[in-house]
């Protein structure tokens, strides 16, 4: 087999400058070209993935389009592990739909394959999450990266306190549990000083912490800039939240607006995220439909539950993704999740297995569990 070294080195740089061109660049054509070289060696490189587009007669030599790459479902990473460069994986993932260990799976990066998620990171952050410009004090709902090295929503919170938190940022959940005290010392030092805050994480995270400041009677009133980013879904083991209950939360709670709520689409499986065009549009001044914004890096289809066929725009089915940022593994993803093509993007709706939230909404729902005399 020959050595694709030189060959992925210059994929990588192709795709890390297509990345870096920001959210609102369009090249269909440039996406077409970097995926179907991207599927070419996956094709030749990752064996399993190679049979198993065979027994679908696809190879890159029978097609020309970016949408007839083979996806491959979300539970096969839970029976094998597909890499571009098995002996060099520096980091893997956990992937889970419950707690359940033998359900879990696995999906590995090497550096190269790490680099250009963390480039997904700073673009679409910076223009979906912090379009203003602001940097704010973060304050995460999850463990830090030495406590849950297998969380890739631990990675990704971690890159954006790197990229845009002020020194004080921190993650709240220690091997002990939820340091709901520092979490509120800290918002009231926001309030006192001034200073923006950014709170991120697992979206039952806040749920749970909004049912103690409920109980204990807390409210605050962060200062201008502040914004909430949640991630997962509201079905958790406690009970479930809807959107605009959350909303109401937000504001009621926190004192932080609407349009500065945005809620993030990720997975273990994809490299990039899926922002809500919320702040965005709010800051632009745009009334329009919120919906998941999708980069130009990627592409999202909605495909019918049977068939495995796109369907037409606003009908609801399976969603499927295309991730250039996914050169490492396995560029085009099937899953399970509902959802509709909108203008503007997509939607999630939830799972078409009705077996929970996804790993990380779960675990940080049983992380920020306020047990009262330890509160």
């Amino acid at each position: 087999m020959k050595d694709i070294t030189q060959e992925l080195k210059q994929l990588d740089k192709d795709i890390l400058a297509f990345i870096q061109k920001s959210i609102a660049h369009d090249d269909e054509k440039g996406f077409n070209d970097l995926a179907m070289r991207a599927f070419e060696l996956q094709f030749e490189h990752i064996p399993l993935y190679r049979r198993y587009c065979q027994r679908r007669e696809i190879t890159p030599q029978e097609i020309s389009s970016w949408d007839q790459i083979p996806p491959l479902p979300t539970d096969v990473f839970k029976e094998a592990v597909f890499s571009l460069l098995p002996d060099q994986i520096a980091r893997t993932f956990t992937t889970s739909g419950t707690s359940n260990i033998k359900e879990q799976g696995n999906v590995s990066y090497d550096e190269g394959g790490l680099n250009l998620m963390d480039a997904t990171i700073r673009t679409a952050a910076s223009e979906m999450l912090f379009p203003d410009g602001v940097r704010p004090m973060i304050l995460v709902l999850a463990p830090p990266p030495e406590i849950a090295p297998q969380m890739v929503m631990v990675y990704g919170m971690n890159r954006l306190i790197e990229y845009f938190g002020l020194p004080q940022s921190r993650f709240l959940i220690e091997e002990i549990g939820f340091d709901i005290k520092s979490l509120i010392d800290a918002l009231r030092t926001a309030e006192k000083e001034g200073v923006p805050v950014a709170i991120c994480g697992g979206s039952f995270g806040f749920v749970n912490f909004f049912d103690y400041c409920i109980n204990k009677g807390i409210e605050f009133h962060l200062p201008a800039g502040s914004r909430c980013l949640d991630a997962g879904g509201f079905k958790g083991r406690s009970r479930e939240v809807g959107r605009e209950e959350f909303l109401d939360l937000c504001k009621g709670i926190l004192g932080v607006q609407r349009g500065f709520c945005v809620n993030l689409l990720g997975m273990t499986e994809i490299s990039s995220q899926y922002y809500d065009n919320t702040l965005k549009n709010h800051l632009q001044g745009l009334n329009t439909q919120r919906a998941k914004s999708i980069p130009p890096w990627a592409r999202v289809q909605v495909v019918d539950p049977d068939s495995l066929e796109p369907l037409p725009e606003g009908e609801t089915g399976l969603l499927r993704h295309f991730d250039l940022a996914n050169r490492g593994h396995i560029c085009a993803i099937q899953t399970d999740d509902l959802g509709s093509i909108v203008p503007g993007g997509f939607e999630v709706y939830g799972r078409a297995r009705d077996d929970g939230s996804r790993g990380c909404s779960l675990s940080i729902d049983e992380m920020t569990r306020i047990i009262e005399d330890g509160s």
